[in-house]
């Protein structure tokens, strides 16, 4: 059975270039730096609850199963399935930005850690330490960044609840600004991951296919779910227009990053394939509409097998 995360080691070992100019040699990837939110974390937001701080600048944590997916997170796929080393600092719950994101962590007593605040800024520091990065060269390293599910979900613009002043505009120029700061530190091989179909999560889809009560959206029936799940829907599909006009024309047009390539991974067009054709996918009994971690009054696991399951 062909499951979504072995499409995801092909397709992302795989990925065809959006555009580039003055393409350089491709090597073989022998590190995988990632960058992102729950669908990447391996466990840098439990150590923050864990130990109320920050991990240590130049060491990386270990690999851990423990994760928001219920298993080993894509990138760690991807890194085994290469051969490669994964250097993870994806953040559970991040945003791209603190422009656009208020909130706060008690646990270690700052704002939310996000991407371009947080992530990148210990990138850039741990970089300079070559027991860490041994081989990091342009041509051997693939940056990945996937991010926008908490910027244009229930913490975000869904529920207007993004800093004053701030757009969808916003969020897709952090994009821009965190391939700068990796380009300028000597990053030349990019992938850019879109945007989930978030109107199919069990969170946001109408009562048909959702639940009518979540642990993250208490009382969901006194919400207008169908509003709630149209304008994720254009939220997502709008971020994901963005990036396609967007890496063609900062990297061609503007030039903005002489000698890169960028590749855009359509998870979104993947989902929906999964949502269509589930059996080709998922293992039987295959549910694309309900969670394996359901949470109502209290989370429970299904009995079903976590390979069924596409949320």
């Amino acid at each position: 059975m062909i499951t979504v995360a072995s499409l995801l080691i092909v397709t992302a070992l795989s990925a065809t270039n959006a555009a580039a100019t003055s393409k350089p040699h491709l090597c073989r990837m022998e590190n995988l730096v990632t960058f992102g939110d729950s669908y990447t974390d391996e466990g840098r937001l439990n150590y923050f609850l864990k130990y109320h701080k920050l991990p240590p600048i130049g060491q990386m944590l270990p690999p851990s199963n423990n994760t928001s997916s219920g298993g080993a997170t894509w990138g760690r796929y991807v890194a085994n399935a290469a051969g490669a080393t994964l250097y993870d600092y994806a953040v559970i719950g991040a945003m791209c930005t603190s422009k656009t994101d208020s909130r706060y962590v008690d646990a270690i007593q700052a704002p939310y850690p996000s991407v371009l605040e947080y992530e990148i800024l210990v990138f850039e520091q741990d970089i300079g330490f070559s027991d860490l990065y041994p081989d990091r060269r342009p041509d051997n390293t693939v940056y990945a960044l996937w991010i926008g599910t908490n910027d244009l979900g229930l913490t975000g613009f869904l529920t207007d609840t993004q800093k004053k002043g701030t757009t969808i505009s916003t969020f897709v120029d952090c994009i821009w600004e965190t391939f700068d700061h990796i380009y300028k530190s000597g990053g030349r091989r990019f992938i850019l991951l879109n945007q989930v179909p978030l109107e199919h999560a069990p969170l946001y889809a109408d009562p048909s296919t959702g639940l009518d009560n979540h642990k993250y959206l208490e009382n969901k029936t006194a919400y207008n779910v169908t509003e709630y799940t149209n304008k994720v829907r254009e939220y997502t599909t709008s971020a994901n227009t963005m990036f396609d006009y967007g890496v063609p024309f900062q990297l061609t047009i503007k030039t903005r990053w002489p000698g890169a390539t960028v590749s855009i991974f359509d998870v979104h067009s993947l989902m929906m394939d999964v949502l269509k054709n589930p059996g080709e996918y998922l293992d039987a009994p295959a549910n694309v509409t309900a969670p394996y971690h359901i949470c109502l009054d209290t989370c429970v696991d299904s009995k079903e097998p976590k390979s069924s399951f596409m949320w």
